[in-house]
Parts: C-alpha cells; sequence; structure tokens
C-alpha cells in the first residue's frame, strides 16, 4: 500500500510540473505585440525645435541641425510602431531611419532612445520640473501615446555644439 501511494503521489507531482512548465511556456509564447494602427505627427500643437516649419512634422534625433545624422524629420509611413499590452501596462516601440529607437511605457515620462548608428542610447527624462500638470508625453487618449518633447540629451553623448538637446514629436495610435 505504501508503494501505491508513493506511485500515486510522483504521479501527481509530475502533473503539477507539467501543468506549470506548460504554463511558462505558454506564458512566454503570447506575446500580445502589434503593429501601430498609425504614427504622424505630434497632436499636441507644440513645436520641439527652433523652427516653427516642423509644426505637423514627425521630430526625431538630437543636435541643432536637420540632417540624417542630427534632427530628423522622416514621413509616417518611414516610421513603425509596435504596440504591447493595453492601459497601464501598455509599451510602444518605435523604429525610424537612421537608427533611431524609442521605447515608451505608460505612464511614464521617461523614454528610452538609441541610436545604435551613432553609439548612442540613455534614458530621457521628459518630466516638466516647474509644472506637474504639463506632460511631454501624453498618454491620456486609451491606447495612445503623443510625444512632444525637447530634454537634455544624457551627458555621455558628446554634441560638437556642447549640451545637446534630444527632440521628438509624434503620436502613435495602438488601437
Amino acid at each position: 500500500m505504501n508503494h501505491s501511494a508513493n506511485r500515486t503521489r510522483r504521479a501527481v507531482t509530475v502533473a503539477v510540473a507539467a501543468v506549470g512548465v506548460l504554463a511558462v511556456l505558454t506564458a512566454c509564447g503570447s506575446d500580445d505585440s502589434r503593429a501601430a494602427a498609425g504614427v504622424s505627427a505630434s497632436t499636441s500643437g507644440t513645436v520641439v525645435t527652433d523652427s516653427t516649419d516642423d509644426l505637423g512634422s514627425i521630430i526625431i534625433g538630437w543636435g541643432e541641425k536637420h540632417s540624417d545624422t542630427e534632427i530628423t524629420t522622416p514621413k509616417p509611413e518611414d516610421v513603425t510602431a509596435r504596440c504591447t499590452g493595453t492601459g497601464e501596462n501598455l509599451v510602444v516601440n518605435i523604429s525610424s531611419p537612421n537608427g533611431w529607437k524609442i521605447k515608451a511605457s505608460n505612464p511614464s515620462q521617461v523614454l528610452s532612445v538609441e541610436n545604435a548608428e551613432q553609439d548612442l542610447s540613455g534614458d530621457i527624462d521628459t518630466a516638466n520640473q516647474f509644472l506637474e500638470a504639463l506632460h511631454s508625453v501624453d498618454w491620456s487618449q486609451p491606447g495612445q501615446v503623443d510625444i512632444a518633447a525637447t530634454a537634455d540629451a544624457p551627458a555621455d553623448w558628446n554634441s560638437p555644439y556642447g549640451m545637446g538637446r534630444v527632440y521628438l514629436s509624434l503620436h502613435v495610435d495602438c488601437n
């Protein structure tokens, strides 16, 4: 009888372990990442660079000049975005020409920005230091993020102009 009880215990243990492994594998494989429904210029009406000509354009970059290695103005069809999660768990990964990648996570005002072509990466804090109610990264519309930010570049981003600025202006609809 003891032998039968041990066999039953082992069978239950194996079954529980198998269910646990299956649950872990299912969780790893259930990537709800999807292409964004649309990418466009920011809807905030904020000019992030010194030029009002940039209003209504997608802006991604840093530095002082409009060029492929500094401030870029890609067309919406040249920018891709992937959305993962929903609501307060929404994460948006954006890629644009010339090596720029941006990661935004709801409800954060901090953006992870990198450019592998220029060996740049860092977290950009867009929070308004003077007025908490102003948000450069707007998550107020469900399933959407609107970014209109000008912020100091990380200290290790070397610019010939001195302390560099990062310019980001775009809207992503994940719905």
